[in-house]
């Protein structure tokens, strides 16, 4: 009975870890993009959000594994991304939400990131 317990108590610890993480990575990603992303086309915005996103959680802990599982910005000014995430048998989803400004009205329109959103989702079903 205990060893149950003990295993969501880590389970639980864990998703706790990961929460944080998402919080740093917001802010690294949100830096990253203002430096370094400023005024790409809007419609190369999911991908990069994409790579970005996996590259950082890669290198900010080599046991926190996340695939994209579906980019969609079909909302102009709007990306969503959300990506299936593992660490030691712990799944969960990861969703980041950003908006951006654009300075034309269509999706090769150069644009800024003005609010990112990273989140975990300790339900995976």
């Amino acid at each position: 009975m205990t060893d149950k317990l003990a295993g969501k108590d880590d389970s639980q610890r864990l998703l706790g870890y990961v929460e944080s993480v998402a919080k740093e990575s917001r802010k690294a990603l949100t830096l990253e993009f203002n430096e370094e992303h400023k005024g790409i086309l809007f419609n190369k915005t999911g991908h990069i959000l994409r790579d970005s996103l996996i590259a950082w959680f890669g290198r900010r802990d080599k046991n926190l594994k996340i695939i994209a599982e579906s980019v969609n910005s079909a909302k102009l000014g709007e990306v969503r991304a959300v990506f299936g995430g593992e660490t030691k048998n712990v799944r969960f989803k990861v969703r980041a939400d950003a908006t951006f400004s654009l300075a034309g009205g269509s999706a090769e329109s150069p644009c800024y990131l003005k609010e990112l959103n990273v989140s975990i989702d300790r339900h995976t079903s």
